[in-house]
């Protein structure tokens, strides 16, 4: 009989290829296939890659056991080896006693209150890049955007300034995240030994990577006064209950983390989010009367930060239409019992945010925009895991605190100065998904004074 009910209860999935399974499906438009898959099939679906037998998880009660309530029982996916040649073995990729250990020196200097004494030198920083606009230019948002963030978590992280270090991280840091996420994708990646033309430009870039980052710790060991209270201080003092800090290494680990969510992530998201404010003058009105009301013409603070609740709330209906980061997953450790279904050891479970914040069960209207939906403790009345932009349960992101100030600052700055309206004729604004969720050709916008 119980062998009967599991049959019973086995998810379904599309069957797909008799070699590559649903890969080639997923390769080929990765948020429609994962959003398709949820309409179809509901809380939990079965796909292949390749040999690989995989639940994907939309049910955000059953999502909730994965990350929080059973996550003992699982590793960050194993899928994303690829990744972590990048990213490292950090606080996001590290398992066991090493993750608790890394998250336990981090985790005290990511909170609320001290974030935000790094307030004002974002603003400082955006003023800086700001000052460069001309009112009637033409500009790529896209650019700007991701200029304004990278030499936020520069001047935050390291406390650097200029462009001189800009190529030394950006060029190579640009062409991991293609290579990488093309190799996540593929059912049999070259392996990085064999010599290819790709693989050599692949291993160089993550060689440049590197010696960019280990002089930056090499020049700050030897002058440790330098950057004092910036992020890369704090996490250089750390200490753990033994007295021990974090080795070059693993620096050189988070720090690559903290790149992606305070850059990267970031920058997606304000692209993002200024996709649909030009397209919503309804809801640029409405921003510009919280900024008149709360900032009367000031750059925001750490004090105005929380009275700009619909700002925040532009950038929380942003991710949830836009989540940046769109798949993910997780691999049992042990045989595990999720809902009715029965997780093997080694088995992977991967969810999607992007398609989960568009279920109409939870969100109403699920393609529209609309920042008022968050309104009234919205977030208190749906299931803890069917809103999870940053993730959730201990592996959540640490830096969120860190990504919503920026943003938030960035928005409200931008947005006092400059009225931005999409260039003649932009084509439709196509999403690409690469390690997080980007606009494919960027967006290019008209510069006036508000």
């Amino acid at each position: 009989m119980k062998a009967a009910a599991e049959k019973m209860y086995a998810p379904q999935g599309p069957k797909g290829s008799w070699l590559s399974g649903n890969l080639m499906e997923y390769r080929q438009d990765p948020t429609g296939f994962l959003t398709e898959l949820q309409k179809d099939y509901g809380g939990v679906a079965q796909i292949r890659f390749g040999p690989q037998k995989m639940y994907v998880i939309y049910d955000p009660n059953l999502l909730k056991e994965v990350l929080l309530t059973k996550h003992e029982h699982f590793i960050k996916l194993k899928a994303f080896k690829e990744a972590r040649l990048f990213v490292g073995d950090g606080v996001a990729t590290s398992t066991g006693a090493k993750h608790k250990r890394v998250r336990k020196l981090i985790q005290p200097h990511f909170t609320r209150g001290h974030i935000q004494t790094y307030a004002e030198q974002m603003v400082l920083t955006v003023r800086k890049e700001l000052d460069s606009w001309m009112p009637g230019e033409r500009r790529i948002l896209t650019e700007d955007v991701s200029n304004i963030t990278f030499a936020v978590i520069a001047k935050t992280l390291f406390s650097l300034e200029g462009g001189g270090y800009t190529d030394s991280i950006r060029v190579p840091y640009e062409l991991i995240n293609r290579m990488c996420s093309e190799r996540m994708r593929s059912l049999f990646p070259v392996p990085l030994f064999i010599s290819t033309a790709n693989n050599r430009a692949y291993k160089k870039a993550l060689h440049e990577l590197d010696q960019a980052v280990f002089t930056i710790l090499q020049q700050r060991r030897e002058n440790p006064e330098q950057g004092a209270g910036d992020l890369l201080s704090v996490l250089m003092s750390a200490k753990d209950e033994n007295g021990a800090g974090m080795t070059d290494q693993e620096l050189r680990d988070e720090l690559m983390i903290m790149f992606i969510a305070g850059h990267e992530t970031s920058a997606n998201v304000l692209s993002w989010t200024f996709s649909y404010i030009l397209q919503h003058k309804e809801v640029e009105d409405k921003l510009y009367e919280e900024w008149d009301r709360v900032l009367g013409g000031n750059d925001p603070t750490d004090a105005t930060y929380m009275q700009l609740t619909y700002t925040q709330n532009v950038l929380r209906e942003a991710m949830r239409l836009r989540s940046p980061s769109f798949f993910t997953g997780r691999s049992a450790t042990a045989d595990v019992e999720i809902g009715h279904i029965t997780v093997k050891k080694g088995q992977s479970i991967l969810f999607s945010p992007y398609a989960m914040h568009q279920n109409p069960e939870y969100f109403p209207d699920p393609l529209s925009f609309i920042p008022e939906r968050f309104e009234n403790d919205f977030l208190k009345k749906i299931p803890q895991f069917a809103y999870i932009p940053f993730g959730g349960g201990p592996r959540g992101c640490i830096g969120n605190h860190f990504a919503m100030m920026e943003m938030v600052i960035a928005l409200c700055m931008i947005g006092q100065r400059y009225r931005l309206r999409l260039a003649p004729a932009h084509p439709p604004i196509e999403m690409e998904a690469l390690m997080t969720l980007r606009p494919k050709h960027g967006i290019q916008v008209i510069v006036n004074n508000r």
